[in-house]
């Protein structure tokens, strides 16, 4: 009876061994920023100071009016304010690619109007 009840066990027992685990699947909270194991891109706050940076040269060369480079300042002070809130209680990844594309879209159009020169008064 003892080798019955082994015979039987035994199927049970190797099938246990032989399956293989599969590995865990990743997965991110929605709306939660990974702190410290993803690796990180420029700062929010460099990328703005870049932008500002740009747009002082600008005005410095002429090529921003005096109307447009504060046009500038005004909405990289409205990225800055939008930042510090919602850096409040944490970056969601959906506040920081608006944050992000915000700035990108301003350092754009001050390069390009800095390219261009359409002002061309001091």
């Amino acid at each position: 009876m003892l080798l019955t009840a082994s015979l039987l066990l035994l199927p049970h027992v190797t099938q246990a061994e032989v399956v293989s685990r599969s590995p865990p699947v990743e997965t991110r909270m929605p709306g939660v920023t990974d702190m410290g194991t993803q690796p990180q891109s420029p700062s929010i706050g460099h990328d703005l100071a870049d932008a500002r940076d740009l747009i002082r040269d600008a005005r410095a060369e002429g090529n921003l009016s005096k109307r447009e480079a504060r046009a500038l300042k005004r909405e990289a002070r409205q990225i800055g304010t939008l930042a510090q809130r919602y850096g409040r209680d944490g970056l969601s990844d959906p506040e920081r690619r608006e944050i992000e594309t915000r700035t990108q879209l301003l350092r754009a159009e001050t390069l390009a109007r800095r390219q261009s020169g359409t002002s061309g008064k001091p």
